[in-house]
C-alpha cells in the first residue's frame, strides 16, 4: 500500500524525533514476533468484526460504569477479551446485562498490570466455570516486573499480577509474554512492547520499577495494544495507551501492515493533558489519519470532544465508548443514548 503525502510527512517528523529509552528486558520468557520487515507479506483480514464495550467510566441503564476497562472482540467467529476491567464483577455483570456471551473467549489480553484492567480476570473464569474456553492470557515483555510504591515498606511489592501469575497458571491458563507484535488468531495481532521515538509521557509517577539497580518512575513498559486488520484498516483498542498513542498507532502501521487507522478506541490517557499536549496528539492524529473514534475510560471527556473536533469527526464518527457502545465493521460506531 503506497502512503499518503500527509503520512509520508508524519513518518519525516518521527525520524527527526529523539528516541525515548526502552528500558531493560527483565526476568521474563518472551515470545519473539514473527514478522520479518514491515509489510514483507499480505496479511490475513477479519471479515466479521463486532466490539462491545463492557466495563469504562461511562454507563447507562443497568450497566456499570467504573474507572476502567475492558471489550469483548467477535471476529470470525472467534472471541478474544481485552482488558477485564476493575471491579471483580463489574464485566461479568455488564456482559450479563448487555447479552454479551463471554463463554466464547479463547484468549485474554491484558494491556498493562494496573488493577483497573486486570482484576476481573479470576471472577470471569469463576462465573463461566465449566463453560470457559478461556485458555491463553496475553501480556507485553515488562508485565511481570516487580515494583514498588514510595512511602510503603520496601518489601512490599506493588504488582499484584507477579502473584495473580501463579493463580492463572493454577486455574489451567498459559501466560503467553510477547517482545513484538504477534499475530494470535487470524488477522488479530497484539503489539507487544512499543517502541516510543515521540516523548508520550502519560503514565503515574507514584509507582517505581528497577531500571539499572535504581528505583524510577514506572514508565510502564508493558503498554501493549490489539489490533484487527480489515480491507478497511486497522481496528485498533488501548487500554490506557501509556506507550502513546501516537507511538502505538505509527508501531503498528510500521510493524504489522501498512493500512489506515479505520478504528480507534479503548484508554488514550489524556484526561489530564496540558492545551500543549492535547494540540500535539491531536495534529499527529489528524496526519495518521484515523477515520472512527470510540475513546472512553482515561481519555476523558473534554480530551474526547477536542480530538473529535480537530480530527473532523463528527457525532456518528466519534463518541465517548461508554459501556454497551459498539463499532461493528462495515456499520461503524454503534453509540449509546448518554453517547450519542
Amino acid at each position: 500500500m503506497t502512503r499518503s503525502p500527509s503520512m509520508v510527512a508524519f513518518a519525516a517528523l518521527l525520524l527527526a524525533g529523539t528516541p525515548m529509552e526502552y528500558g531493560g528486558r527483565g526476568a521474563e520468557d518472551v515470545s519473539r514476533p514473527g514478522v520479518p520487515s514491515a509489510i514483507e507479506e499480505r496479511r490475513a483480514v477479519a471479515e466479521d468484526v463486532t466490539v462491545t464495550i463492557l466495563s469504562s467510566n461511562l454507563a447507562n441503564g443497568n450497566t456499570v460504569g467504573e474507572w476502567g476497562l475492558s471489550a469483548l472482540i467477535e471476529v470470525d467467529g472467534a472471541c478474544v477479551l481485552f482488558d477485564a476491567g476493575r471491579h471483580p464483577q463489574t464485566v461479568v455483570h455488564n456482559a450479563e446485562v448487555l447479552g454479551a456471551d463471554l463463554s466464547c473467549v479463547t484468549d485474554l489480553v491484558l494491556s498493562h498490570h494496573h488493577a483497573d484492567h486486570t482484576t476481573g480476570v479470576l471472577p470471569i473464569l469463576e462465573a463461566l466455570g465449566d463453560l470457559s474456553s478461556l485458555a491463553r492470557v496475553h501480556v507485553a515483555r515488562g508485565f511481570f516486573r516487580p515494583r514498588r510504591v514510595p512511602m510503603r515498606s520496601e518489601t512490599e511489592e506493588a504488582n499484584q499480577m507477579i502473584q495473580q501469575r501463579v493463580e492463572f497458571e493454577a486455574a489451567g491458563l498459559e501466560v503467553r509474554v510477547h517482545d513484538g507484535p504477534v499475530e494470535i488468531l487470524s488477522g488479530v495481532w497484539v503489539t507487544g512492547s512499543v517502541p516510543r521515538p515521540n516523548d508520550e509521557k502519560n503514565y503515574p509517577n507514584q509507582i517505581r520499577i528497577e531500571e539499572s539497580g535504581e528505583w524510577v518512575a514506572d514508565w510502564v513498559p508493558e503498554s501493549q495494544g490489539l489490533t484487527i486488520v480489515t480491507d478497511d484498516g486497522h481496528i485498533v483498542l488501548l487500554g490506557c495507551g501509556h506507550s502513546g498513542v501516537v507511538n502505538m498507532l505509527t508501531h503498528v502501521q510500521s510493524a504489522i501492515d501498512d493500512r489506515p487507522i479505520h478504528a480507534l478506541m479503548g484508554g488514550l490517557h489524556l484526561f489530564n493533558a496540558t492545551d500543549e499536549t492535547l494540540g500535539w496528539t491531536t495534529d499527529r492524529l489528524r496526519d495518521i489519519g484515523v477515520e472512527h473514534l470510540m475513546a472512553g475510560h482515561c481519555t476523558g471527556i473534554e480530551p474526547l470532544f477536542r480530538l473529535r473536533t480537530g480530527l473532523n469527526l463528527n457525532r456518528r464518527t466519534a463518541v465517548v465508548g461508554a459501556v454497551g457502545s459498539q463499532f461493528v465493521l462495515g456499520e461503524g460506531i454503534r453509540a449509546t443514548a448518554i453517547a450519542m
